[in-house]
């Protein structure tokens, strides 16, 4: 089990949660072809970053990652009417993205740095900053994706 102190729950959500939450929304909404300039956005994200407090339970490693899949696709189809299996194609090219940059830039960085996983994992500010280069990556995906939409008349 996690024992964070509220401060740094504060911390992990303010640093970390809500702009993850906001950029995976991001580039699902973008994937969907949806309009990335809509209160919906935001709505979603602030609930999934509620939902990322999942993260504090005492569950087998990776099932958090499921329960934050599904919480998103609930949301999402809940809030866009979305189809569910494109949302859950979506979602899945998302963390697809996710995975392969953080597999591409986790090691060096941490060789780079000197740390231990388990010293970045602990520190809400260490995490926010290792989750940053997928942050961008998907920010980049869903504002191209987005551009790309608007130009082709693709948005919904």
């Amino acid at each position: 089990m996690v024992k964070e102190t509220f401060p740094g729950i504060f911390y992990a959500l303010l640093l970390q949660d809500f702009p993850e939450s906001l950029v995976e929304t991001m580039a699902v909404f973008s994937i969907l072809n949806l309009r990335l300039r809509d209160k919906k956005v935001l709505f979603i994200a602030l609930l999934q970053t509620l939902t990322n407090l999942v993260r504090l339970l005492p569950i087998a490693f990776g099932m958090h990652t499921v329960i934050l899949s599904l919480s998103l696709a609930i949301y999402t189809r809940l809030i866009t009417k979305a189809q569910l299996s494109k949302i859950f194609l979506a979602i899945l090219i998302t963390f697809v993205i996710i995975g392969v940059v953080e597999l591409i830039y986790s090691e060096p960085l941490l060789k780079v740095t000197g740390l231990k996983y388990e010293t970045v994992f602990a520190d809400p500010v260490l995490r926010a900053a290792f989750a940053l280069p997928y942050e961008i990556v998907l920010l980049v995906v869903a504002l191209s994706k987005n551009y790309y939409n608007q130009r082709k008349g693709l948005i919904c």
